[in-house]
């Protein structure tokens, strides 16, 4: 089943960014158990190849795979190549969601470009039901993530095609003058109203935890999709336990 189809039932889904450059972060992330991969090209040097390997991975190992673009060129490139949605950071208007719909999408919602590709494979199937197909399994995702997403939000969630929306407390924070102050009462107001506006629009609003009793917080209040952290943070924290582990033995002795 398809991450989207997943998510229109209402069953709780996890995911993690993943900004290490490599299949293999794709396989062990799916190996952890998790249900989605977000693979993050805005803040890495991930290069076409790589992220072809890496959705290549994702397939093999049965994982849902987003793609956080950095470039428009990168959204069709990501699709064809097996990723099950986008994720735009940085959506300010209702015309940037719209937009983003478009290259998503192909004719009635969008104008993403025909080509036969793995999905109809590379034109053995036919290709006209697939534009039907990819219709109903693409997921567009909209990041929050300074002042003026939040004064449109209700714009934007009321774009046809917008599936789910995200606020990044990040780039929220450096928004209102606090930077990487993510849970400052101003940052976390904000947060709170991409998460209402994803309520009254019927969207999906995907959790990002922080701090112990985010994900409590969201859980009870219907958030049934979460990105828990980044590949990176996880593994130093786990490598950095590891090591304290083994010192605390020296200590001991």
């Amino acid at each position: 089943m398809h991450l989207k189809a997943r998510l229109e039932t209402g069953g709780i889904v996890y995911g993690l960014f993943c900004s290490t450059p490599a299949a293999l972060s794709v396989e062990i992330i799916a190996a952890a158990g998790y249900d989605f991969v977000v693979i993050d090209l805005e803040h890495t040097l991930i290069s076409t190849e790589q992220l072809a390997a890496m959705l290549l991975a994702a397939r093999a190992s049965n994982i849902a795979a987003l793609v956080r673009v950095a470039s428009p060129h990168q959204i069709l490139q990501a699709l064809d190549a097996g990723a099950e949605g986008i994720v735009f950071p940085h959506i300010h208007s209702a015309q940037e969601a719209r937009d983003a719909v478009r290259l998503c999408h192909f004719s009635p919602l969008g104008e993403r470009g025909l080509n036969a590709t793995l999905h109809t494979r590379y034109g053995r199937d036919d290709l006209a039901r697939f534009t039907s197909i990819a219709q109903k399994c693409t997921l567009v995702v909209a990041m929050i993530e300074n002042c003026e997403g939040i004064e449109n939000i209700d714009e934007i969630a009321a774009v046809e095609g917008v599936d789910v929306l995200l606020a990044g407390a990040a780039d929220l924070s450096q928004s209102v003058g606090l930077p990487w102050q993510t849970h400052h009462p101003d940052v976390r107001k904000k947060v709170l109203l991409v998460r209402a506006a994803a309520e009254r629009h019927n969207r999906i609003f995907c959790g990002l935890p922080r701090i112990a009793g985010d994900f409590e917080s969201d859980y009870h209040n219907s958030v049934r999709m979460f990105i828990l952290g980044d590949d990176r943070g996880i593994t130093r924290r786990a490598m950095a336990s590891h090591l304290v582990q083994h010192q605390a033995k020296v200590l001991e002795q």
